[in-house]
């Protein structure tokens, strides 16, 4: 698959601060489309309208869950990365270009060219939750090898359409944990959560 974008620099804003303020989050995601549009010469655009309402939809979440972060920090990043890779893709929040999509010859075999939107988000998410891990909880974390698996992909994709809420067990996936595909849009049934009261 090459190298991944969406490998973010340090900066004296914490990832976390940056990516919890609109204006901000929409300028992490430009920096990933564009350098995806340098690696493949496939322009991806942001769509604003719909961008912002994921952006509010996922903070909702975010702050509803925010008592979890103090149980399992790195499961709570895990999560709500996952709802905004979720809330990214069901409202459409970027797309390819009009005028470049006719130059598009997909094979599953190649995701980043057969999913560009999918591709880009995944790896904004992943760039975004591992910059997260390592400022709040000092802790390097690492895809699985699912993220290279173009079979995986086509299941998520397909599954898409039916079930926004796949996206954050094919996320978990993506990062080696266990997916909850039952119901993995309530954070109360993550296997972390159910591993952890099984232990009390």
């Amino acid at each position: 698959m090459g190298q991944p974008i969406c490998s973010l620099e340090v900066q004296q804003l914490p990832t976390w601060k940056r990516v919890r303020k609109l204006t901000l989050c929409r300028q992490l995601l430009q920096q990933c489309c564009d350098e995806y549009g340098e690696r493949h010469a496939l322009q991806i655009e942001i769509d604003d309208r719909q961008f912002t309402t994921a952006f509010f939809a996922w903070i909702e979440v975010v702050e509803r869950n925010a008592d979890y972060r103090h149980q399992n920090a790195l499961d709570y990043f895990q999560f709500v990365f996952g709802v905004l890779l979720r809330d990214l893709l069901r409202e459409k929040a970027i797309h390819v270009k009009k005028d470049a999509s006719t130059q598009l010859r997909p094979s599953p075999g190649n995701i980043a060219d057969w999913w560009p939107t999918g591709y880009v988000l995944t790896y904004f998410c992943i760039g975004t939750l591992k910059a997260t891990v390592h400022e709040q909880c000092a802790v390097e974390i690492h895809p699985s090898d699912a993220l290279s698996q173009p079979a995986v992909w086509q299941s998520f994709r397909e599954n898409m359409i039916e079930e926004p809420g796949l996206a954050i067990a094919f996320f978990d996936k993506f990062m080696g944990l266990e997916p909850n595909w039952r119901e993995p849009t309530e954070i109360s049934n993550r296997p972390a959560v159910a591993g952890r009261s099984s232990k009390n």
